[in-house]
C-alpha cells in the first residue's frame, strides 16, 4: 500500500473515534477520502449535511446554490452567518466548511443545478445530495440521477416534519414514489407554514448519515424516512422499483433531460382558476361531452385498464406519459381528466393546471362512477 494509500497520523487522531466503529476502520476511512458528493442547495438541509460530511472526511464536496444568504435563512441554516449576509451561499458555506476541515476540497457551482449542467455534475460526483426546496429540481435531479446511474439522498421539510430518502440505481427512484411533478400550489411552502429550524438539523443529520452509508457499501437497496419532531416518531418505509416508473422503469418515456420538463412552475391566480371547476361530476361530464362543444377526454389510466373498458371519445394518455406528451394535449378547449376512481387523474389535473392549462378539470369517481351512474355498459374492474 503506496502512502498515498495510507491515512496520515493527523487523519488517525481527527477521525480516530469513527474509524475505530464497525464497517468503517481505516479502509472505510479512506473510501470516505476519495469520494465526491455534490449538495444541491445549501440552505436549511444542506448546511447539516456539509458540516458533518466535511467532519467526516469527505475529499470533495461540490456545493450547487444560486441564491445570496438572507437573514431570514439564520434561524435554519446554520452553515451561515451574520458576518456573511448577502454573500453567495457557495461561499459562506465553503468558508464555513474548510473551518470544519481544512483538507476538504470544495467545488463551487453558484449558477446552481440546471437542466443545461445536470448531467455533467452528475458525472463527476459519486453521490448526489437533493436538500432543494422545490418541485422543479427535485424532480430533475432524481431524473438525472437515474440516467447517470448515481445514488441519490434526497430530503425535505415542513414544519415539524421531514422525510429522507436514498434512491439507490434500479432499486427504485424518486418518480417511483411520485411519478408526476405536483402543482406548486398543492404543499405550502417554508415561507408560508414556517419550519422549526432543529427539524432542518435531524432530517439533514439524518442525510448526511445515509451519504456515508451508501459510501460505505451499507445500504443495498432504496429506502424511505419519514419523521415527524414535533411527535417524536419516525417510520422507515422500504421501497422498490416501480415496473410502470416513467424514468426507471420498463419501458421509460424520460430518456433525456428536457428543458420544458422541468420549468418553473408558477401558480395561476385563484381569480382566474375558478373560471373552471377543479373537479366535476360524471353526470356534468357527462352533460359536457354531449354538448354542442364538447371537450377533450384524457384518460390517463394504463393500457391494459384502457382495453377492458373506455369512455367514447377519450383519448389514452397514461400519467406516467403526460410530462412528455404536453403537445397532444389542446390549451385552447376544456380538457376532462379521467382515471379509474380520480386519484390519478386529480394529480394530473393539478400537473395540468401549473403548465399553464387554465380549463381542466378532474372527473371525479372515475369510469368506475362513470359505470355505476351514466352507462352500466361500461364494464367494471
Amino acid at each position: 500500500m503506496s502512502a498515498e494509500q495510507r491515512l496520515s497520523d493527523h487523519e488517525r487522531a481527527l477521525y480516530s473515534r469513527q474509524i475505530r466503529l464497525p464497517g468503517v476502520g481505516e479502509a472505510g476511512q479512506l473510501r470516505l477520502r476519495e469520494a465526491k458528493v455534490l449538495l444541491l442547495g445549501a440552505g436549511g438541509l444542506g448546511s447539516p449535511v456539509g458540516l458533518y460530511l466535511a467532519a467526516a472526511g469527505i475529499g470533495v464536496i461540490g456545493i450547487a446554490d444560486p441564491d445570496k444568504v438572507e437573514i431570514s435563512n439564520l434561524h435554519r441554516q446554520i452553515i451561515h452567518g451574520f458576518d456573511t449576509l448577502g454573500l453567495p451561499k457557495t461561499i459562506s458555506a465553503a468558508e464555513a466548511l474548510g473551518e470544519i476541515n481544512p483538507g476538504l476540497k470544495v467545488a463551487l457551482h453558484p449558477e446552481g443545478f440546471t437542466v443545461e449542467n445536470a448531467s455533467d455534475l452528475v458525472a463527476r460526483y459519486d453521490v448526489v445530495v437533493d436538500g432543494t426546496d422545490n418541485f422543479a429540481t427535485r424532480f430533475l435531479a432524481a431524473d438525472a440521477c437515474v440516467l447517470g446511474g448515481r445514488p441519490l439522498v434526497h430530503g425535505s421539510v415542513l414544519r415539524e416534519a421531514g422525510q429522507v430518502g436514498v434512491f439507490l440505481p434500479k432499486t427504485g427512484c424518486y418518480r417511483c414514489l411520485y411519478p408526476v411533478i405536483p402543482d406548486a400550489s398543492s404543499v405550502p411552502t417554508c415561507a408560508e407554514a414556517g419550519v422549526f429550524g432543529a427539524t432542518c438539523g435531524v432530517i439533514g443529520s439524518w442525510m448526511a448519515s445515509e451519504v456515508i452509508a451508501v459510501l460505505l457499501g451499507k445500504r443495498s437497496a432504496s429506502r424511505l424516512l419519514v419523521v415527524d419532531v414535533g411527535s417524536g416518531t419516525s417510520k422507515l418505509i422500504a421501497l422498490s422499483a416501480d415496473p410502470a416508473c416513467p424514468c426507471c422503469g420498463a419501458s421509460p418515456v424520460i430518456r433525456s433531460l428536457e428543458k420544458a420538463a422541468y420549468a418553473p412552475i408558477s401558480c395561476q391566480s385563484s381569480e382566474l382558476m375558478s373560471e373552471t371547476p377543479l373537479e366535476v361530476t360524471v353526470e356534468e361530464a357527462q352533460r359536457l361531452l354531449s354538448g354542442p362543444n364538447p371537450p377533450q377526454l384524457i384518460d390517463v389510466r394504463e393500457m391494459d385498464e384502457y382495453a377492458v373498458c373506455r369512455i367514447e371519445g377519450s383519448r389514452l394518455i397514461p400519467m406516467n406519459t403526460v410530462p412528455m406528451r404536453l403537445a397532444e394535449i389542446p390549451q385552447d378547449v376544456p380538457v376532462l381528466v379521467q382515471c379509474h376512481h380520480g386519484g390519478r387523474s386529480m394529480k394530473v389535473t393539478h400537473f395540468l393546471r401549473s403548465k399553464g392549462y387554465t380549463r381542466v378539470s378532474n372527473v371525479k369517481g372515475g369510469i368506475d362512477a362513470w359505470s355505476l351512474k351514466v352507462d352500466p355498459q361500461v364494464p367494471r374492474y
